[in-house]
């Protein structure tokens, strides 16, 4: 049940993500949700390199039965799941994030985009698949994203690639 939390995570970073996403620039987001081993929220924190980025934090809304069932710790256990994407333009596929010691990697992916001058992604294939969890953001979601119109220069379309990652992170509360 460790998708039902992600789902609630990452529905509330679309949310908040800015109106129109920078195709011809790299630019990454990330949510922590932070719960004690009963399943509870502690907290929640955004983060991006977006200078459009809101500023109001986030907010993990109806998350509780998912998280309890993926946490299943005692409740001097904390734990940390992070839903983070990263966008690069260019032809150049990106080699898988890094994430830092003692995170675990849940799941993540990488989509091939192809954007029209618009900014419509009228393109997207997953190219790589890596942990066990396939995270809840796929090409349907990444098609449903806005991206800033680009100067029409010949055809205006561009190609990008969006890693999505979930890890997380437990430790004992002294």
């Amino acid at each position: 049940m460790l998708k039902l939390a992600l789902a609630a995570a990452a529905a509330t970073a679309s949310a908040s993500a800015p109106q129109a996403l920078s195709s011809t620039s790299p630019w990454w987001e990330k949510i922590t949700v932070t719960m004690v081993g009963d399943g509870d929220p502690q907290s929640c924190t955004y983060e991006s390199n977006l200078s459009t980025a809101p500023t109001d934090g986030c907010e993990v809304v109806g998350a509780k039965a998912g998280v309890t069932q993926a946490s299943a710790g005692s409740a001097d256990e904390m734990t940390r799941i992070t839903f983070e994407r990263r966008f690069i333009p260019g032809d150049s596929q990106p080699q898988p994030s890094e994430i830092d010691p003692g995170d675990t990697l849940l799941g993540g992916q990488i989509m091939a985009l192809a954007i029209d001058g618009g900014g419509k992604v009228n393109g997207c294939k997953v190219i790589a698949k890596s942990g066990d969890v396939t995270p809840d953001y796929g090409c349907e979601e990444a098609s449903a994203e806005k991206f800033q119109p680009t100067a029409s220069s010949g055809s205006g379309d561009s190609v990008g690639f969006m890693t999505i990652m979930v890890y997380g992170h437990s430790e004992n509360v002294a």
